[in-house]
């Protein structure tokens, strides 16, 4: 590999060099397990770091309070009837109908493995968002007026849980039908915009803490990366290109 690369050598540090050096045996497989394990557990740390440090007086709580209140300054009529339409998109039954679409695109496009990949991930996702819901029994914001209705606690979001994972997963299995790198970083943004877009839609609506929809987005996304990890080896098998 430094045979290869000699310039990226040059320009990395020396104990990053040897680190790079140490996975030239690995194979593209493996490498891609090992960073999407890596990236779910990073994730999943965050999480529960988050989640111990919510307290009814303590510096989260401080944030979210003057977060939701800057936010309220943002509504308007325009803006408060487009943040229904994007919540939607993390809702239970618009995500249903998209996972069930794009199951039905994969098993078409004679990829069996993506939609086993994602149906699971679904409702794992689902399943995470109602078992979570409890852990520490957070009520909703109250300290700006609700737009919608939502029951239930606050903490952590299940639109933001659910958006993640199924989005990122989406991004993720969608990627293996392009072969151009700039293609498959514009599926990862657009599910990442996706994502911040429904979060940041139940903040503005008043049903959630900025940090109930951060810690949702953490939860997801590690769960999409370790599905993405147990999947791994399928997505290195020859797929039709768009």
């Amino acid at each position: 590999m430094k045979n290869q690369y000699p310039n990226l050598y040059r320009l990395l540090p020396a104990s990053a060099a040897k680190m790079v050096d140490r996975w030239r045996d690995f194979s593209p497989h493996t490498i891609a397990i090992m960073l999407k394990a890596s990236a779910g557990v990073f994730c999943l740390g965050l999480f529960i770091r988050l989640t111990f440090s919510i307290t009814p007086q303590g510096s989260v709580q401080t944030f979210d309070e003057g977060i939701l209140k800057w936010v309220e300054t943002l509504r308007t009529p325009f803006l408060s009837m487009m943040m229904l339409d994007v919540t939607a998109l993390g809702g239970l039954a618009l995500t249903i109908v998209l996972g069930l679409l794009s199951i039905a695109l994969f098993l078409l496009a004679k990829d069996p493995a993506a939609a086993i990949h994602l149906a699971i991930t679904s409702a794992g996702g689902f399943l995470i968002s109602i078992w979570t819901k409890g852990i520490i029994a957070r009520p909703r914001p109250s300290i700006i007026p609700q737009l919608i209705h939502a029951s239930g606690f606050s903490y952590p979001s299940g639109h933001a849980i659910t958006s993640s994972a199924i989005y990122l997963t989406m991004a993720i299995l969608a990627c293996r039908h392009f072969k151009e790198i700039r293609a498959r970083v514009i599926l990862l943004m657009l599910a990442g915009i996706m994502i911040a877009l429904i979060s940041f839609s139940r903040i503005y609506l008043g049903v959630h803490y900025p940090s109930d929809t951060m810690s949702g987005a953490l939860i997801g996304l590690a769960w999409a990366l370790f599905m993405a990890s147990l999947f791994a080896k399928t997505h290195f098998a020859p797929k039709p290109l768009v």
